[in-house]
């Protein structure tokens, strides 16, 4: 029978592990620029001016500040309308410099959220929650067609230049 001092816990450094994968991403997102002459575009839309939602988003800005990566940064009013945010959603489909696009949750009550996420691109949805992501996660022993936000538009920016 182990005792339990058989059993050790391992401790991590959360921070070192994740500025280790930050240093990661800014040494490929300079090499792209480097041979490109592009980075990859990341377009965060807030709607409203939640704190804890502006908070959220004021970091995914800094993060990608720091490893080099374009923030297109959109900020639209609390009353827009259903339309006008897919519209802009679609915008964003069509620019050729965004390469993952972030709608921040929650969306105002009059706006359907699964309407406006089922309109990012399916290549542009860095949080996976387009139903084709969802479904495919929910799915046994399938993988989602995509992957969390950074490295997801450094990625986008790899399929799309080569």
């Amino acid at each position: 029978m182990a005792s339990q001092s058989d059993h050790k816990a391992t401790v991590i450094d959360g921070k070192f592990i994740a500025q280790t994968i930050r240093s990661e991403i800014a040494e490929e997102v300079r090499q792209l620029s480097e041979k490109y002459g592009k980075v990859p575009g990341l377009a965060v839309v807030i709607v409203g001016n939640r704190k804890d939602s502006q908070s959220y988003v004021g970091m995914k800005r800094k993060a990608c500040a720091e490893v080099g990566i374009r923030s297109f940064d959109m900020n639209l009013p609390e009353q827009i309308s259903e339309a006008e945010l897919v519209s802009k959603v679609h915008e964003l489909n069509e620019n050729p410099d965004v390469h993952g696009i972030l709608v921040q949750l929650p969306l105002p009550k009059h706006i359907n959220e699964e309407k406006v996420l089922s309109e990012i691109s399916l290549a542009k949805d860095v949080d996976g929650f387009h139903p084709l992501n969802i479904g495919k996660l929910a799915m046994k022993d399938r993988e989602p067609l995509s992957n969390p936000a950074l490295p997801r538009a450094v990625l986008n920016f790899y399929i799309e230049v080569e």
